[in-house]
């Protein structure tokens, strides 16, 4: 069930998913059972919304000319069940309500970078984000781009069926650029997967990097929203450092483990570093919960 109530003081109550460009797509991705709940109202005041992005020729050559999906060999047990939930409408609709809240938002308050944690691994960040990235792609309107920065437990991959083969501190630090990470999954939706960092590089992050990554990005791709994976928030320094380099923070709780205390933590983390737009409560249970 998903509870849209608090988040609509925030930003407002959504359009109907039906109200929304028709669907291009056939339905991938969805969630577990949502609830969604604002904490509190994104802080950035008075942002003027950007304009339409307009793509010329040249980025979206950039679009066509990246590889596709490097589907894995075999899929595992999370992914198995990720693509049932997939197909029941009663969840790909819950993550349609979430996908237009945000993109309400974005486009409101001029954002384009939106930062996906848990407070610990484990409450499912990754699969949230792999649903809403799902959401997304049925709106062929939009060009979304979506990066793993987990950086020592990637596995948004699992999820999306794409085989990783770079290290993400590699695409942080601009070892390599974003046309070397990033797969195509559809003519508008790119990903970049990815193999965990090792602790040296891990350490050496910083909000630095991922706000020049996120420049190129933009001037390259033009994307309407850039989605991030992040660490859990409650692990160490590496989530707490990207966040300050996003427009928005979104997170994931655990219905079944995620205490109170954890989340007030969270806030008092994110403030005045970023906006935090609320919570979203996972309460699916399965091998598929990262």
């Amino acid at each position: 069930m998903v509870d849209t109530r608090r988040l609509e003081k925030l930003i407002g109550p959504p359009r109907s998913p039906e109200a929304e460009a028709d669907p291009r797509l056939p339905a991938p991705a969805a969630p577990r059972a949502l609830a969604l709940s604002g904490h509190r109202g994104a802080r950035r005041v008075g942002v003027v919304p950007r304009r339409e992005q307009r793509r010329t020729a040249e980025v979206l050559a950039r679009w066509q000319a990246l590889d596709s999906c490097s589907a894995p060999s075999e899929t595992d047990r999370a992914q198995e069940e990720f693509n049932a939930l997939a197909r029941r409408p009663d969840i790909t609709s819950r993550f349609d309500v979430l996908r237009t809240q945000l993109v309400q938002a974005f486009r409101s308050r001029g954002l384009v970078s939106l930062g996906i944690a848990a407070p610990r691994r484990g409450n499912g960040a990754s699969f949230v984000m792999a649903g809403l990235l799902s959401s997304l792609a049925r709106r062929d309107d939009l060009h979304v781009v979506a990066l793993d920065l987990n950086l020592s437990a990637p596995a948004l991959h699992r999820y999306v069926a794409t085989r990783p083969q770079h290290r993400n501190g590699d695409l942080l630090d601009g070892t390599l650029v974003p046309a070397e990470c990033l797969q195509r999954l559809t003519d508008t939706v790119a990903i970049a997967p990815a193999l965990a960092s090792d602790d040296e590089r891990i350490a050496s992050v910083s909000a630095e990097d991922l706000s020049r990554l996120l420049a190129r990005i933009r001037s390259e791709y033009a994307p309407d929203i850039i989605l991030c994976d992040l660490p859990p928030l409650l692990a160490g320094e590496p989530a707490i450092s990207l966040s300050m380099g996003l427009d928005a923070m979104l997170l994931v709780a655990d219905s079944a483990t995620t205490r109170a205390s954890d989340i007030a933590a969270c806030e008092r983390l994110l403030a005045e570093q970023t906006a935090f737009l609320g919570v979203v409560l996972n309460q699916y249970q399965g091998s598929a919960a990262h």
